[in-house]
């Protein structure tokens, strides 16, 4: 794996140890200092914006950008997650700081790992993503749907790099294979924005399907009732989550992914892939999602148009089959603990900014 002393990253880690990050961003986080990257402290906020203070708050980026500037050589390599997340003290509350993008773009080369575009899952955006990633030196995109989307903004194809799958480092062990799990699926994620499980039908219920996260409403169930397990950390979720197969949908209803929820699985990469094969869990997914194609590609899983379809596609899938997905999905799931995928994209940049630099000899 390659290094460099010269490549800086920004950290999103308070002095406390808090973080404004979710486990795909502390993951990120900790490849990028395990390739001897050098970090730059967080933006430190106190309670400048949380209570509106608009201008303590431009204050205090002003001079965050300027601390960089006096202790960061100009023209150097810059890592920033981005959208680019900072934590208040003593809060969880967390703010997106992104519009100082552009203003370190003007002094620096600035590498952007894409956790989200809000331009595609959101109805308005004060701060368009897309005006920043124009900026960027080089980009690591989700997957190639999102890549064409960005090419197709006006952004140039060479500065993009495909990651394909978000890492998912864990120590944490579930069991060796879920064939014969008691539940069919599984599901995790935030429960409140994922009304479709409010509309399976019940011949899907009685397969037997096991709910995990925040925001379940048992009042909006119906008998057969969903098996509504818990939240449980990010950390923790791998070893612990059951089912045979880890479903990724999204939206309002159970026959097709919609709205702006639905339509943002067409662009991005879902973190829950990596953990349910992390967990050993083959994948049940939306056809249209853009890691369908991923899924196929690596035999780790089944697509689907709609929900009502699982019954006939499982059907045929026996204990042979199922085995060998299983293996599949093990040597994926090797490669994630092992940061593979953004290590990749990171060593193919830094051969880009090699050659760039032997070019100007």
């Amino acid at each position: 794996m390659k290094s460099s002393n010269r490549i800086y990253y920004l950290s999103e880690r308070n002095p406390d140890g808090t973080t404004a990050g979710n486990k795909a961003r502390n993951d990120v986080e900790n490849i990028l200092q395990k390739r001897k990257y050098i970090p730059i402290s967080a933006l430190q906020l106190g309670l400048e914006r949380k209570h509106g203070n608009r201008i303590a708050f431009k204050l205090k980026a002003l001079l965050f950008i300027n601390k960089i500037k006096n202790n960061i050589p100009l023209n150097s390599t810059i890592v920033i997650q981005y959208p680019m997340m900072a934590q208040f003290t003593n809060s969880n509350n967390k703010i997106d700081y992104s519009s100082i993008f552009s203003k370190l773009s003007k002094f620096y080369k600035l590498i952007a790992i894409v956790h989200d575009i809000n331009d595609l899952r959101e109805e308005r955006v004060n701060h368009s993503n897309l005006d920043d990633l124009k900026l960027a030196y080089a980009i690591i995109s989700h997957n190639k749907n999102m890549t064409d989307y960005l090419i197709k903004s006006g952004i140039n194809s060479n500065r993009i790099f495909n990651l394909e799958i978000f890492d998912y480092l864990s120590s944490y062990q579930n069991k060796d294979s879920h064939f014969d799990d008691e539940a069919t699926i599984c599901f995790a994620g935030n429960l409140n924005k994922s009304r479709f499980i409010y509309t399976i039908p019940d011949n899907i219920r009685d397969l037997g399907i096991n709910l995990y996260g925040n925001g379940y409403e048992l009042k909006k169930d119906k008998s057969p009732y969903l098996n509504y397990q818990g939240t449980y950390s990010s950390e923790k979720i791998s070893s612990i989550i059951k089912g045979k197969y880890g479903l990724i949908w999204d939206g309002e209803k159970s026959n097709t992914c919609t709205g702006l929820v639905g339509n943002y699985l067409k662009y991005n990469n879902p973190h829950k892939l990596s953990m349910y094969l992390v967990a050993n869990i083959p994948i049940i997914i939306w056809d249209q999602a853009a890691e369908a194609q991923f899924v196929k590609k690596n035999n780790v899983g089944i697509t689907i148009s709609s929900i009502d379809e699982i019954p006939n596609k499982l059907s045929s899938i026996d204990a042979k089959k199922y085995d060998k997905m299983l293996d599949s999905v093990k040597l994926i799931k090797n490669k994630l603990l092992q940061g593979k995928y953004l290590n990749t994209q990171l060593d193919n940049i830094e051969s880009k900014i090699s050659n760039k630099k032997n070019e100007n000899k």
